[in-house]
C-alpha cells in the first residue's frame, strides 16, 4: 500500500471548517497538493471526513486512486486503495463516497457484473476496505452504469447511464434517478428530463439538500470546450434549465467535482505551478445550495450499555415532526437538518422513570458546523440530577410557554414517575435589560419605585430650607422570569403533577452581545425534607 509522506504539512485554512473566510480560491494542504505529483478528480464525502483522488504517484506513473481521512481539522496523508479496489477494469475516475465517507462506490467492467461497467460497493471496516458487492439490476443494466451520488440519507441516487464507456471516457450518457421503496429495495430508475440529459450528460453530484444538481456534458450550447459543467436546481419539483458554471469551466475537459454538505465550495482539479493541484473554488450565492448538518451520537443507559429509546426532531417554526427513529443495536444514531429554520432534538426513552434529552439547533445561522455529536446517558433520575430543558420555550415578548416539542408532557411523566423526590424549575435570563422608556419590543415588564429626595428651597421669608419630595420612577425591563416559572408550574399542575412537589427559582445576569441573550430552564432533583 502507498502513502504520501509529506515533509511539511501547509496550514492552509481549516478546509470544510469554519474557522476562516471566504476566500474565491483556496488549495488543499502539501500533504494532498505534491509540486512533484498530479493530483485530479477529487471526490469527498458530504461530511467532509475522507477525500478520494486520483495520483500519478504510482509505479510506471500509472495513475492510481488514493484516499485520505481526516483527523480533528488535519487531513492525514493519503494512502493507494487497495489492489481489488484499484484495478485497471475500472472506469478510472468513476469514484464516489456515501455522505459518510464509509462506503465506497466505483465503476467496473470486473468479473461477476450485470451488462458492460457496472456501479460495485465496498465498506470500510476499520482501516480496511472490505470486498466489493456488485448494486445488481435495477441500478446496473446490459449498458452502462457509473458515477452514483447520493443524498445523505442514502434514499435518493444519481447516476449515469452510457451506450458506450472505456477506461477513460463514457459516451451517450444519461442522467438516472432512483429512490430506495420502504423495503430498502432500489426502484425501476427514471431519466431526469430532456433539458438536462441533452446527449451526453455525466457524472451527477446532488447537494446535501438535494435542491443543487452538478453534471458534465460536451452536448450543451454555449459550452467552452470538452466536458463541461452545468448546473440545475430544483424548483417546486422541476429541475431547472441549466447553467454552465463558467466559473471554473476551461477549453478543456471539466468533469470531476464534489462539494461538502455546506455547499460553499467546489473541489476540483486544475493546473498548478508544477503539475496539477486540487482547488476550492467559492460557489456563486445563486447556485449554492442550503447548508446541511448532521447529527450524530450514542444513547446509552447508566451501566454504560445501549438503551431502547424514541428519537424525534421537529422543525420549530412549521411545528411539525419531519424525523422519528430508533437508534441501532449499539445505540448509536444518526439524522440531518437543513439550513433555514430552528430544530428541537428529543430522546425519549422507553421507561418512564428514566430521564430525557432535548437540545434545540438554530440552523439559521450563516455558518454551522457539518458534524455535530450528540450522546447522551438514559438514567434513573436522583437527587442532585440538573436537566437542560432546551425544549421549552416562550413566545416572543411574553410569559406563554410555546411547547411545540411536548417538553412539559416529558416533564410531567418523569415527575410524576418519582415521587421521592422533589423538584426546583430554575429560569434564568442571560440578557437582563432595562431602560427609562420602552426602547425594545422586549422590555414588556414595567417596575414603579417611589423615592423621597430631599430639596432646598426658599419659603415666603426668604429663608433657605430642606423639604422632602416624592418622585415616581419608571423603569421598563425584561425580566419575565417568575411570570415564566408560574406559567410552566401551572401546566405542569394541569398534567397532574403534584404542586406540593414543586418549587421554582429565577436568575438574571447582564449581557452585552445580542446573540448570546437567551432564557435557560433548568429542572433540579431534590430530597423530600
Amino acid at each position: 500500500m502507498k502513502r504520501y509522506s509529506a515533509p511539511i504539512l501547509a496550514i492552509i485554512g481549516c478546509f470544510s471548517s469554519v474557522c476562516y473566510g471566504q476566500a474565491p480560491i483556496r488549495k488543499l494542504p502539501q500533504n494532498i497538493n505534491r509540486p512533484t505529483i498530479n493530483v485530479s478528480a477529487p471526490f469527498i464525502s458530504l461530511d467532509g471526513s475522507t477525500l478520494l483522488f486520483t495520483s500519478d504517484y504510482a509505479e510506471d506513473n500509472v495513475p492510481t486512486v488514493y484516499y485520505a481521512s481526516k483527523v480533528g481539522p488535519d487531513w492525514q496523508d493519503p494512502v493507494a486503495l487497495p489492489k481489488h479496489i484499484n484495478t485497471r477494469l475500472n472506469f478510472m475516475k468513476g469514484y464516489t463516497l456515501s455522505a459518510d465517507g464509509k462506503t465506497i462506490y466505483i465503476t467496473s467492467i470486473k468479473s461477476g457484473g450485470v451488462g458492460g461497467f457496472d456501479i460495485w460497493a465496498g465498506n470500510l471496516k476499520g482501516n480496511s476496505w472490505g470486498d466489493l458487492q456488485n448494486m445488481y439490476a435495477p441500478i446496473n443494466s446490459r449498458l452502462h452504469e457509473g458515477s452514483p451520488t447520493f443524498t445523505p440519507d442514502g434514499a435518493t441516487m444519481y447516476f449515469m447511464r452510457c451506450e458506450k464507456m472505456d477506461a477513460q471516457k463514457a459516451e451517450r450518457c444519461k442522467i438516472m434517478v432512483t429512490k430506495k421503496a420502504a423495503n430498502g429495495r432500489w426502484e425501476e430508475p427514471a431519466e431526469l428530463p430532456a433539458h438536462i440529459n441533452t446527449g451526453n450528460s455525466q457524472t451527477p453530484r446532488i447537494s446535501a439538500d438535494g435542491s443543487v444538481l452538478i453534471f458534465s456534458s460536451n452536448a450543451m450550447k454555449a459550452g467552452k470546450g470538452g466536458m463541461d459543467l452545468y448546473v440545475s436546481r430544483l424548483v417546486n419539483g422541476a429541475w431547472s434549465n441549466p447553467e454552465a458554471m463558467d466559473f471554473v469551466n476551461t477549453e478543456k475537459d471539466d468533469q470531476f467535482v464534489s462539494f461538502i454538505s455546506n455547499g460553499r465550495y467546489l473541489l476540483k482539479d486544475a493546473p498548478g505551478k508544477f503539475k496539477s493541484e486540487i482547488i476550492e473554488y467559492l460557489v456563486p450565492e445563486p447556485w449554492r445550495p442550503r447548508a446541511v448538518m448532521k447529527v450524530e451520537g450514542q444513547i446509552l443507559g447508566q451501566d454504560g450499555l445501549p438503551i431502547p429509546a424514541y428519537i424525534s426532531a421537529t422543525d420549530l417554526t412549521t411545528h411539525k415532526r419531519f424525523f422519528s427513529g430508533r437508534p441501532d443495536k449499539d445505540g448509536n444514531y444518526f439524522l440531518y437538518l437543513t439550513q433555514g429554520t430552528k430544530y428541537e432534538l428529543s430522546i425519549d426513552p422507553e421507561e418512564s422513570h428514566l430521564t430525557f434529552y432535548s437540545k434545540l439547533f438554530d440552523m439559521t445561522v450563516e455558518e454551522s458546523p457539518l458534524v455535530q455529536k450528540v450522546s447522551t446517558v438514559l438514567k434513573p433520575v436522583a437527587a442532585g440530577d440538573v436537566l437542560e430543558l432546551d425544549g421549552i420555550q416562550f413566545k416572543p415578548y411574553t410569559a406563554e410557554p410555546d411547547d411545540v416539542g411536548f417538553e412539559i408532557q416529558r416533564l410531567s411523566r418523569l415527575i410524576k414517575s418519582s415521587p421521592q423526590l422533589n423538584f426546583e424549575l430554575q429560569v434564568s435570563l442571560i440578557g437582563y435589560q432595562e431602560d427609562s422608556f420602552r426602547s425594545h419590543p422586549d422590555l414588556t415588564e414595567i417596575s414603579i419605585d417611589s423615592v423621597i429626595i430631599q430639596l432646598d428651597d426658599i419659603d415666603t421669608l426668604g429663608q433657605l430650607y430642606s423639604r422632602d419630595s416624592l418622585v415616581v420612577k419608571t423603569t421598563y425591563h425584561n425580566n419575565r422570569t417568575e411570570k415564566q416559572a408560574l406559567a410552566l408550574l401551572e401546566q405542569l399542575t394541569a398534567s397532574g403533577v403534584d404542586r406540593s412537589s414543586l418549587g421554582y427559582s429565577v436568575h438574571l445576569k447582564s449581557e452585552a452581545i445580542p446573540e448570546n441573550r437567551k432564557t435557560l430552564i433548568r429542572l433540579l432533583a431534590k430530597r423530600k425534607d
